[in-house]
């Protein structure tokens, strides 16, 4: 099943690095990198988060940054802990051509397809177990 969902499959391999680990009962995990997962410069990217930040900082009181990883560190994207309801960080990952984002719930994380069609939201198993450390 995973060969013909590579990109899907790509997304739950996944390592988070943050410096405080967030204390909300649920959030999301949002980046403005490479839009539909197309590979942008690094310079898009960046003033893309920036972006994304500076929207952010208009919805929530504190931003926090955490940056999400290949198992094998090869692919690495800086994003945001967003405290907003599940519907609204689906809307802001739409606006932001996000195929996908994560969502932290009781300590569980789960992946969210946005704009990848065809498929449901998916349990990854427990956030601290995809934390590195």
């Amino acid at each position: 099943m995973c060969e013909k969902l590579s990109l899907w499959c790509s997304y739950q391999s996944i390592i988070f690095n943050l410096k405080q680990h967030p204390v909300y009962p649920c959030f999301a995990i949002l980046t403005a990198f490479n839009p539909r997962s197309i590979v942008l410069s690094k310079r898009e990217n960046l003033d893309r988060n920036a972006q994304m930040a500076a929207e952010l900082s208009t919805l929530v009181q504190e931003l926090l940054p955490i940056t999400c990883s290949g198992l094998d560190g090869q692919w690495q994207e800086p994003g945001f802990v967003v405290p907003l309801s599940l519907t609204k960080v689906r809307q802001l990952a739409r606006q932001w051509e996000q195929n996908a984002i994560y969502w932290v719930e009781d300590n569980e994380l789960f992946l969210v397809p946005v704009l990848i069609e065809g498929q449901e939201i998916q349990r990854l198993g427990d956030w601290p177990s995809f934390l590195y450390t």
